[in-house]
């Protein structure tokens, strides 16, 4: 079996609240073949304090002022050595101590683009558990919303980024991750959608998905991608089926 080498990437900005917690999930797993990258933008609270206690178990580290998570995310990416990278926010954190080594198991010698998988969000400490499925490119522009396919739970090879030239769209502060899915499923076909629960979004009043400045720039991105190109009644099969389908999978 083959042993592929994962590059994760965090950044943050004045995260003491639950840096900690990430930095953990990464480095206790039980899987060896892992770069671990943070950059973090000249924090101003106790953040850079944190990750100085594992300065020895961090593989690249920077702290200098940036423009926005999605410029710290493209330093990371030019830095990352792995077969495939993921991106995990600063409250964010991997699910199980094992699913780095579950995850190599899963992908069984198959090389692909990207794949993504299953979701736990953590709000308040009460977890959901959320199921998805493998969805088109079509699907997710219809949809007009990340949710089917995470952002925690993407992982991009580093391959398929180097021949698109792929990273994330700096006119967009607060939802390039959103385009960049987009990006990835337009350019490729060649990708896996793997059951298993890899990573925990948590929920909470400072996150930048609660504070609803994704939705201006979320329409912004459904223009670009020429949402409005797609016949109505086609688009509007497409967003009902899929998430009546979504909502049966996670009525729990």
């Amino acid at each position: 079996m083959q042993h592929v080498k994962f590059s994760i990437i965090t950044v943050v900005f004045n995260g003491e609240k639950y840096i900690q917690e990430t930095i953990d999930s990464v480095l206790e797993q039980t899987y060896s073949n892992i770069q671990y990258i943070i950059i973090d933008g000249a924090s101003t609270d106790s953040t850079n304090d944190i990750i100085k206690l594992y300065k020895n178990q961090i593989d690249c580290y920077i702290s200098e002022k940036d423009n926005g998570m999605y410029e710290a995310i493209n330093k990371g990416l030019k830095l990352a050595t792995g077969d495939y990278i993921l991106i995990l926010n600063s409250d964010d954190y991997l699910a199980t101590k094992n699913v780095l080594s579950e995850l190599n198991g899963h992908l069984n010698n198959k090389s692909v683009d990207f794949f993504y998988c299953n979701l736990i969000r953590n709000k308040n400490n009460t977890l959901r558990y959320i199921k998805l499925k493998k969805y088109s490119f079509v699907d997710v522009l219809c949809s007009m919303h990340g949710t089917f396919i995470p952002h925690p739970t993407l992982f991009v090879s580093a391959n398929f980024l180097k021949l698109n030239k792929l990273q994330y769209n700096l006119t967009f502060k607060y939802a390039s991750d959103f385009d960049f899915i987009l990006n990835c499923l337009n350019l490729s076909k060649n990708y896996s959608y793997i059951k298993l629960y890899t990573s925990v979004f948590r929920e909470h009043s400072e996150s930048i998905t609660s504070s609803g400045k994704i939705d201006v720039e979320r329409i912004a991105i459904l223009n670009k991608w020429h949402l409005h190109k797609i016949n109505f009644i086609s688009r509007s099969f497409r967003y009902y089926k899929n998430w009546i389908v979504y909502k049966i999978f996670n009525l729990k």
